[in-house]
């Protein structure tokens, strides 16, 4: 499973939904995240805490060492799934989606690596990516 920025917010944050993701991550193969959705979650934490992003970052670093999430490289494949998401579904498209640049690359990296992505929220539901939804 492939865990989105939204899905580490709420694990770490402690948010309503963090039980159900933590049962699902048990239940899944393998779990994954890249280096964006790590910078993306340090940022959000960071405000959220209130705490620096380099302090945010020590916490996520933390937390994915324990739950065994390994990280994936973003690599030419993954680039090029990037930008073909951000031409169909980012929000500069007017799509109902409105992906960010963050999303783009959560999105190419479980595609290309043939994993479901974990997401929170309704952003995901508009694209044709095998997910998880995790929240209202």
């Amino acid at each position: 499973m492939f865990l989105d920025a939204s899905v580490l917010v709420a694990s770490i944050a402690g948010e309503p939904e963090a039980a159900s993701i933590k049962t699902a991550a048990l239940d899944a193969a393998a779990l994954v995240t890249s280096p964006i959705a790590v910078f993306e979650t340090s940022c959000r934490l960071a405000k959220l805490l209130g705490v620096t992003i380099v302090q945010a970052y020590e916490i996520v670093i933390e937390f994915l060492a324990d739950a065994d999430v390994t990280l994936a490289v973003i690599d030419a494949t993954t680039n090029a799934a990037a930008h073909l998401c951000a031409s169909r579904y980012h929000h500069l498209t007017g799509h109902p989606a409105r992906l960010n640049m963050g999303d783009c690359f959560a999105y190419a990296a479980a595609k290309t690596s043939g994993l479901k992505l974990a997401y929170k929220g309704n952003d995901f539901v508009h694209t044709d990516i095998d997910g998880v939804r995790f929240g209202p």
